[in-house]
């Protein structure tokens, strides 16, 4: 926990600590979900800091289409309410739509994840966060449209939560920017088809060498 706002901006402002802490120069930035407004935040916003960004399955265009559970959940009032009271169910409903039916993900890595959710704190900062990315939504388009660094747009096509307007728009606003659909990714692509992202993160590396 960090005093102040949680914004995307002030989050990538709090990346630079980490990075700093870590003596981490120039990083690939990887960033999905509610990473991927902070880390396209940085990559505007210190643009020597990196040596590359890729994005996966966040809303970074409140003004596109989202699943309605992300339109409720950007209702701060019902936000705030169902992080507070029905951590179980809101849990129960990202893993059933995170996952294409039948899949499961790793019982440690579950155990893990409810850990951390279901502490009261890490769901009053998710809060916060909610809060922060909606009150400064309309200003982060403006911040893509500043990045030169090489960038990958790599998105699920089946993510139920973030159509792939997203990403095409995004592709269309950043200048220097790649754009990948994941056939059959859904949103936790990341867990469920580690190896084949790597090894498209490791081809958009190789490529940017070239250019």
């Amino acid at each position: 926990m960090w005093p102040g706002g949680a914004t995307p901006q002030l989050i990538a402002k709090r990346l630079l600590v980490i990075l700093d802490e870590l003596q981490l120069s120039l990083p690939t930035i990887v960033g999905i979900d509610m990473g991927g407004q902070p880390s396209l935040a940085f990559a505007s916003m210190y643009p020597d800091r990196l040596k590359q960004l890729v994005v996966m399955n966040s809303l970074v265009f409140g003004d596109e289409k989202t699943s309605w559970e992300i339109r409720l959940l950007r209702k701060f009032g019902f936000n705030r309410f169902a992080l507070r009271s029905l951590p179980g169910l809101i849990f129960h409903r990202a893993e059933k739509t995170f996952l294409k039916k039948g899949e499961r993900i790793d019982e440690r890595l579950q155990c893990d994840f409810w850990t951390a959710f279901s502490s009261p704190k890490v769901r009053r900062f998710i809060s916060k966060m909610c809060a922060g990315y909606q009150g400064t939504m309309d200003q982060l388009p403006s911040l893509y449209e500043t990045i030169r660094c090489p960038t990958l747009i790599l998105w699920a096509e089946q993510d139920k939560h973030f159509p792939i307007v997203q990403a095409t728009r995004l592709h269309q606003t950043i200048a220097n920017s790649a754009l990948e659909i994941v056939t059959g990714g859904t949103h936790w692509m990341p867990i469920t088809r580690a190896e084949q992202l790597a090894d498209s993160i490791a081809k958009f590396d190789r490529s940017a060498l070239v250019k």
